[in-house]
């Protein structure tokens, strides 16, 4: 199946990306817009059931469309709840692999490499060193 590559596309893509904000809202964005920079298809706040929705799931515009990635916010780290919701998006015929975008560079140590067949990677997101400098 076509989603490692497509995965690790997603991580890479974020991991080269420097962001001037650390709030959700704002990485969430970027990351966005940086994978619509680089050609692929991105949809915000997709559904997945009732009341439930995926921050971000991307793949490869049409007719490529062979895999689907979830990218899920874990700024804060891993938690049991994160986990949970991450199986659950796991379960949906939508989402072939996810990736989750965090601050914390162990989280890829407390997640596990696949969730029902599906599989997970990490990607760190750093802030941008003019981010944290005055002007």
């Amino acid at each position: 199946m076509y989603v490692e590559p497509l995965a690790q596309r997603v991580v890479d893509l974020i991991e080269g990306t420097a962001f001037p904000h650390l709030d959700s809202t704002s990485v969430l964005g970027m990351i966005a817009l940086v994978l619509t920079g680089a050609g692929l298809v991105t949809l915000r706040n997709f559904p997945l059931d009732v009341g439930e929705r995926l921050s971000l799931l991307v793949a490869e515009p049409f007719p490529r469309v062979e895999a689907s990635v979830g990218v899920v916010l874990a700024m804060d780290g891993v938690d049991a709840a994160l986990t949970q919701r991450l199986r659950r998006h796991a379960e949906h015929p939508a989402v072939d692999g996810l990736v989750v975008a965090t601050t914390t560079p162990d989280v890829g140590l407390l997640l596990p490499r696949r969730l029902d067949g599906v599989p997970v990677r990490t990607a760190i997101v750093l802030d941008s060193p003019a981010a944290g400098s005055a002007s």
